[in-house]
């Protein structure tokens, strides 16, 4: 929880679509770098065996392992961003953040999840996204 920060509901919809943007940039990211990290275990078996420098799996490993530490960079970058917004990430494989609020005195957290259109829950500090509650407060929408 890097720079954590008071949202009203209003601040914090203002952040959902650079969440949503965000969240599929990681999500694409993540498939590619699982999809490399399968890829460079092969061929360091297979270069393990005995390639030398001209072998083209070599080149490939080497190849790979740069494009793997690049994703892993940007995927940090992004977490990173998500982080700079103030809200709180709970869950980047499900898109999942809270944001401290303060509703009717209390503080709490208000909460989103990828692919929700706008705030509709809060929860306790005290408590998980599992219980997570319906705003009353009237929607503008």
């Amino acid at each position: 929880m890097k720079n954590p920060k008071f949202f009203s509901v209003d601040d914090a919809e203002k952040v959902i679509g650079l969440l949503e943007a965000t969240f599929e940039r990681i999500k694409r990211n993540k498939q590619h770098f699982l999809w490399l990290q399968k890829e460079i275990s092969i061929l360091r078996l297979i270069v393990e065996c005995g390639a030398d420098d001209k072998n083209p799996d070599a080149a490939a490993l080497n190849e790979k392992t740069a494009k793997f530490k690049s994703i892993a960079r940007d995927i940090e970058k992004d977490i990173a961003k998500i982080e700079e917004t103030g809200c709180i990430l709970r869950d980047v494989d499900r898109g999942i953040v809270d944001f401290f609020s303060i509703q009717n005195g209390t503080v709490v957290y208000l909460c989103w999840a990828k692919g929700e259109d706008s705030i509709k829950y809060w929860h306790s500090i005290h408590e998980s996204f599992a219980n997570r509650q319906l705003l009353r407060s009237p929607s503008k929408k």
